[in-house]
């Protein structure tokens, strides 16, 4: 690396740190999945599994939902459970919506991760989470340390940002950084860009052992045709800290509406990565310490779907249509990030031949696939992965959601599992299954 790549990209700005670190070069790692990633914090993490053996009555607890489910299926008679931050939610009358606004809220989580922690990360991505995470601090002159983006690589003959895999990144994410720099002059702004070599250390170092493919403890579900969590992860593992709180724009919420009754609710597979990336990680929008913001949260979208007349079946399905994103995010009380950053390609735009025959999902995986696979490392990335995802299936065929025909797909995520529903009305907690009575 010569001394020009780490001169500050934005001249003109003197106080801003942006810095273009190729990943190979600083970050290195080997063996590098999932469970290397393991911390003292995961060990009281708000989140974890557990599996009922009915014959004994005993509960075992498991922090990684693999051997949850592998542990499920030896048994003869056994139920797998979900915790979501039980021990919080259990302060709380969630059957009352805490009186302060939204933007008060967001005010004082963000002062109480900057009174609890020496040093702040924030991953930022230009989405309508990230931006509102990053303004609960900026508005309210709390310092941020550091402000983290990831440039993903996209194949070293593309040039247009409109058709890149971050292209949220370069359209969304740096321009409002690069506006908003001159009320943010002490913090450090990292910019880490990805290249073929990253690729290659997360294809070829695993293609020998599906269990330690790089994302096969994914917490999302899928296991992707990219390097998204893995490559935030290895950032953040590898820059570390005294004290270090990497923050991330964190959970949306999920509602539930049956014979008049309101509740909440979570699914394992739609947990972010970047809970388990970290030494000391924290969703924004959950405090372990003061969850009122994240009830607060759930009250404006219960609120906005009553505003708009939505009936039950609405309600209960609205946050999974890609369509419904800005309505959704209006609803939750984000930030409205730019209309670009508010399109992405998910599952329902997918071709349903690149599903089937190359085993992608996820929005950015699919730009990554489209725009490397013709160059010969993308093929060669190609057949590591589907070998890899081969070996995946035969390891624990059943974990895996399936294909219309019945064929297990781990691009397609392994099969969910729901938290507690918090009732809005009794302010109780319930089974799933009660709740849908």
């Amino acid at each position: 690396m010569s001394r020009r790549d780490l001169m500050p990209a934005w001249d003109s700005v003197t106080h801003i740190y942006l810095i273009a670190i190729p990943l190979y070069y600083k970050y290195i790692m080997s063996d590098y999945y999932l469970r290397n990633w393991e911390h003292i914090h995961q060990h009281t993490q708000p989140f974890y599994w557990t599996v009922f053996n009915h014959e004994t009555a005993e509960s075992t607890r498991f922090l990684y939902k693999h051997d949850a489910v592998v542990y499920q299926k030896i048994l003869p008679h056994a139920t797998l459970y979900f915790h979501w931050y039980e021990d919080e939610f259990a302060r709380l009358n969630v059957s009352i919506e805490p009186p302060e606004s939204h933007a008060e809220l967001c005010r004082q989580r963000a002062q109480e991760l900057r009174d609890t922690y020496k040093y702040l990360r924030l991953s930022f991505s230009g989405g309508s989470d990230s931006l509102t995470a990053l303004h609960s601090f900026v508005d309210n002159n709390i310092h941020l340390d550091e402000i983290v983006v990831v440039d993903y690589f996209d194949g070293s003959n593309l040039t247009d940002p409109m058709h890149s895999t971050s292209r949220e990144i370069k359209l969304c994410a740096l321009p409002h950084l690069k506006q908003i720099a001159h009320l943010i002059p002490r913090t450090k702004i990292t910019v880490v860009n990805t290249n073929a070599k990253d690729d290659d250390d997360m294809f070829i170092d695993y293609s020998d052992d599906p269990e330690k493919h790089p994302t096969f403890d994914t917490l999302e579900g899928e296991l992707h045709f990219g390097i998204e969590s893995w490559t935030v992860g290895k950032v953040m593992m590898q820059t570390y800290r005294e004290n270090c709180c990497d923050i991330h724009g964190g959970s949306k919420v999920k509602l539930f509406k049956n014979k008049d009754k309101w509740y909440f609710y979570w699914a394992d597979a739609s947990m972010s990565d970047l809970n388990m990336c970290a030494a000391y990680p924290e969703d924004f929008f959950i405090s372990r310490n003061i969850p009122n913001l994240y009830l607060k949260t759930v009250y404006l979208l219960k609120n906005y779907y009553i505003s708009q007349n939505f009936d039950d079946a609405t309600i209960n399905k609205f946050h999974d249509h890609v369509e419904n994103g800005p309505a959704y995010n209006f609803g939750l009380g984000r930030n409205l990030a730019q209309s670009l950053a508010l399109y992405k390609t998910y599952h329902s735009s997918h071709n349903p031949l690149d599903w089937e025959n190359h085993l992608i999902s996820g929005w950015h995986s699919t730009l990554f696939f489209k725009n490397v696979i013709n160059t010969s490392e993308g093929d060669g990335w190609m057949k590591i992965y589907k070998r890899n995802m081969k070996s995946i299936i035969e390891l624990a065929p059943y974990e895996w959601n399936v294909d219309k025909l019945g064929n297990p797909v781990p691009a397609f995520g392994r099969k969910g599992h729901l938290s507690k529903f918090y009732c809005l009305n009794d302010g109780q907690a319930y089974d799933s299954v009660d709740a849908k009575k």
